[in-house]
């Protein structure tokens, strides 16, 4: 009886199966008859909700390319929907295997709470803030970082998961750059002002070339991470090859945020890995050769660089008025986005500009992530913000630290790697508004993360020890 019911049950399945595939197919075809980019959008709707429901952390993954191509439509798209559907999976899986939800969360309960708090604390300065819709623009812009923090927190749990986390973020890097080194090949003019055009500069579907030149750097730190957590000549020749590509593509951007996030990394590199300097010189030699090339092929890019005469596109100007903006309600902030409300009405107040649009017509961030936290939100949502991410930081240091103890160097280099990555972003943060850089979070979140597997580790390790330990050893004397 039992058998019957269920081949019963599987020809119900399968003529599910058949059914919901045939209407599928149907409407496919519907759909490519009526506009062919709406069939495609739908495929890849169906395709990704299969994979978060079906694979969550696939799901994850296929969602995180959309970071570096956020200005494309498909980017946008992939974003929004891969959002809504990873928080859908996650909240369904939470329900199904609770258990590994909350291990997590008491594990970084308190890295959890100073999110929780900075977040409280950002929603609070609406009740202050002079443009109330800046902040809830703002807010959900947040929601969307924070949610995709906690998603990797909670889904990362194996070393072979989070293996396959880095690698996404270099292979996404990777094609970012080689899509943004295709479309330049169509804009590059002889006759543009390497100074203010961005005709002959690297900026593909991330729509900004110190945006994209910030992310490549990471992704080539943590290439070069991953390339020590990996087995194979194979994989470790295509490593090298998307370094090649990532730091030709960064060199590209003819962004000096490069120059300060790569000068960042070498520094917080040769600290961190003080004993093996030679590799981290090494290492840096090869992506100096790849970016000299291109700066042999396309001299407006070093030109760029090297010649200073856009005042900083008005940073100067906008570093002022911040500090002005900041000094007027240091402790609480002006509210959320609330910078570009006011900063026009102190375009007078802070002296000589060379650039007086910036202030007191565009409506600009202050390109400085911790001047614009400071006016935004005051010094206490600064302080919960460099909290966080020195929480993280320490975590990745100590999960290096902790791998090294278990005999797993490998896993230690790529704990470094993530820290030094951040690093790379944090310094070029000085002169870029990216508090909410998805980037910069999942970066984040892999620290926790690394800790919590290198615990596992060294307990695993110690409990074989204990195995290995022969009763004469440890049995008292007669």
């Amino acid at each position: 009886m039992t058998a019957a019911l269920r081949r019963r049950t599987a020809q119900l399945h399968g003529l599910a199966l058949v059914t919901v595939v045939t209407c599928a197919a149907m409407a496919l075809g519907a759909l490519i008859g009526f506009d062919e980019r709406i069939a495609v959008g739908a495929m890849a709707a169906v395709a990704l909700t299969a994979c978060c429901f079906l694979n969550p952390t696939g799901g994850l993954l296929c969602w995180l390319p959309s970071v570096f191509v956020l200005y494309s439509a498909a980017g946008n798209a992939l974003l929004k929907a891969g959002f809504v559907l990873c928080v859908a999976a996650w909240v369904f899986g939470a329900i199904r295997r609770r258990s590994i939800v909350d291990d997590r969360f008491h594990e970084f309960r308190w890295l959890i709470a100073l999110i929780a708090a900075m977040y409280l604390w950002f929603a609070s300065t609406i009740l202050w803030a002079d443009d109330p819709t800046a902040v809830v623009r703002e807010f959900w812009q947040w929601a969307i970082a924070l949610t995709g923090f906690a998603l990797v927190l909670t889904r990362i749990t194996s070393t072979r998961r989070l293996v396959f986390l880095v690698a996404t973020f270099v292979a996404s890097a990777t094609l970012a750059a080689a899509t943004g080194l295709i479309v330049l090949r169509s804009t590059a003019s002889v006759s543009a002002d390497p100074l203010t055009s961005t005709d002959n500069r690297v900026f593909g579907a991330a729509g900004d070339p110190n945006v994209l030149g910030v992310g490549l750097v990471a992704a080539v730190i943590l290439a070069f991470g991953l390339a020590s957590a990996v087995r194979g000549a194979w994989v470790r020749s295509t490593i090298a090859a998307a370094i090649l590509v990532l730091a030709a593509a960064a060199a590209g951007t003819a962004s000096r945020m490069v120059v300060v996030s790569a000068g960042v990394a070498l520094i917080a590199a040769l600290v961190i890995f003080r004993q093996m300097i030679g590799r981290v010189l090494a290492a840096s030699v090869c992506v100096a050769a790849s970016a000299v090339l291109w700066f042999y092929s396309f001299p407006a890019a070093w030109q760029r660089l090297v010649v200073s005469g856009d005042g900083g596109s008005g940073r100067e100007d906008l570093w002022r008025a911040a500090r002005h903006l900041a000094l007027e309600s240091p402790i609480v902030g002006l509210g959320l986005a609330n910078f570009q409300v006011h900063k026009p009405a102190v375009a007078l107040k802070i002296g000589e500009v060379r650039n007086a649009s910036v202030v007191a017509e565009q409506p600009l961030v202050a390109h400085n992530t911790y001047l614009q936290l400071w006016v935004d939100s005051g010094v206490i949502g600064l302080v919960l913000f460099l909290a966080i991410v020195v929480f993280c930081i320490w975590c990745s240091l100590r999960a290096g630290r902790d791998f090294t103890a278990a005999g797993r160097r490998d896993l230690a280099a790529l704990s470094r790697s993530v820290a030094v990555a951040i690093f790379s972003m944090l310094g070029s943060a000085a002169f870029l508004t990216m508090s909410r850089d998805y980037r910069l979070w999942f970066l984040l979140a892999a620290g926790p993360i690394l800790l919590s597997l290198a615990r596992v580790e060294t307990q695993s390790r110690s409990r074989h020890r204990t195995e290995m330990t022969p009763a004469s050893e440890w049995c008292p004397a007669s």
